[in-house]
């Protein structure tokens, strides 16, 4: 249930986005662009919840072991430095 609201909630700001920026040009592409990928974010996290979520993501790391490995590596280290005092 909280997942569908906050899905619904990053929608909504897609839709608010895609109505106060502007139209027209390079800054109304981009923020075209932004609004899509908020909207499809809402609908997705909506649609799929937390669960479908984590199954995605297992899927995504059987698929590219070695990227995802790499990945883990990055953010343990960008940790590491931010919690070294």
């Amino acid at each position: 249930d909280l997942t569908g609201r906050v899905g619904s909630g990053i929608e909504s700001f897609g839709h608010t986005v895609r109505d106060n920026l502007p139209k027209g040009g390079t800054m109304g592409a981009m923020a075209d662009r932004v609004a899509d990928n908020l909207e499809s974010g809402g609908r997705y996290l909506q649609e799929e919840g937390l669960s479908g979520m984590a199954d995605d993501l297992s899927n995504l790391i059987r698929r590219n072991p070695v990227p995802a490995l790499l990945v883990g590596i990055g953010i343990g280290f960008m940790i590491a430095r931010a919690t070294r005092s």
